[in-house]
């Protein structure tokens, strides 16, 4: 078996490893895709603490090739999401299904080994069955349409609602397309053009340039003065938490939504919480929408194929660590581990 590991010196050892058993309740799969996410950056560039020797990378989708005793869901040959999240299934939160809240959770390439590696034994539990239509290019951002689907339930918008998504993303671009799949009104803000632009073509309407306009009067009119019932902060956007703080309406919500693991700039005042009653949620989780977002992918009903600007194989894994954190693209490029 082959990892990429990483050194105290930020730097990416290619290791030869034993091939792992496959104990009861797990299964092992082969890796097809991936990519690199934002807490995949903070990971390797220290920005973060993390376990020594880590395997990195959070997400990935691959093919089941190995069954534990007692797993009753998956098959040899069946492909899988593996979520970025590890329940424990034991805590309260999790007894009641309520996995957002589970108080033991891990994550794969943050707390435990990721999927920089050509096979992984997990949970039967981590994995998500894909069906055919859907393929591993896609499937690879389901976590994304999960996190926005949670959004979308934390924060209670609804239909014919504004929602501001503040700082532009793979995930804000993932956010914009759910709101509009549920009928609720997105206004996009960002700095840079193009992302901006990426935005109108999959559909939304209403785009701010935080550079060449005041967002904060911009929303004013677009919402005729009531500003935004919610606003969605994107954490890895280069827009200011006090600049989304701004667009939020009267008894509005502000969620701070992001991966977990990211290094992010929250500062800001937290006066208008009081003065315009703001509720200010934070969102990191999934929750248990995994089987929402395969159905929105499945039934074409949101676009993430467009979010691909490029493939790289197993091999360029250190080079597209180093290029991304040097210079950051919210669009992404494809791990192949086939290349």
């Amino acid at each position: 078996m082959k990892a990429w590991r990483l050194t105290p010196s930020k730097s990416l050892t290619l290791c030869e490893e034993q091939s792992e058993a496959t104990p009861e309740g797990n299964v092992k799969i082969k890796i097809n895709k991936s990519l690199v996410s934002r807490p995949d950056i903070c990971i390797y560039d220290d920005s973060i603490s993390k376990p020594e020797n880590l395997v990195p990378i959070c997400s990935c989708c691959g093919m089941v090739v190995e069954v534990g005793e007692g797993v009753t869901s998956l098959s040899r040959g069946d492909r899988v999401f593996v979520k970025t999240q590890r329940f424990c299934e034991a805590c309260l939160a999790c007894r009641k299904g309520k996995y957002s809240d589970c108080q033991n959770v891990e994550y794969y390439g943050i707390t435990r080994d990721g999927f920089a590696r050509d096979f992984a034994v997990v949970q039967e539990t981590d994995c998500a069955k894909l069906p055919d239509r859907i393929s591993d290019d896609s499937a690879v951002f389901l976590d994304y349409i999960a996190i926005a689907t949670q959004t979308i339930i934390s924060t209670g918008v609804k239909k014919g609602e504004h929602l501001v998504i503040s700082g532009m993303s793979a995930l804000g671009l993932v956010l914009g397309q759910v709101a509009l799949y549920h009928q609720i009104v997105p206004i996009i803000i960002d700095v840079e053009e193009k992302y901006l632009e990426k935005a109108k073509e999959l559909g939304m309407y209403y785009t701010v340039n935080a550079k060449a306009q005041d967002p904060k009067d911009k929303i004013f009119h677009i919402t005729g003065g009531k500003m935004a019932e919610c606003v969605a902060h994107i954490s890895s956007g280069e827009v200011p938490l006090s600049v989304s703080m701004d667009c939020v309406g009267k008894s509005g919500t502000l969620a701070v939504v992001g991966r977990h693991g990211g290094k992010y700039n929250l500062d800001c005042s937290l006066r208008p919480v009081i003065e315009n009653a703001v509720t200010v949620i934070g969102i990191d989780s999934s929750g248990s929408n995994m089987q929402i977002a395969i159905n929105m992918i499945a039934n074409k009903a949101i676009n993430v194929e467009s979010l691909i600007i490029g493939t790289v194989g197993f091999m360029d894994i250190p080079t597209l660590l180093e290029e991304t954190a040097n210079s950051p693209d919210h669009l992404k490029k494809i791990i192949d581990f086939k290349q």
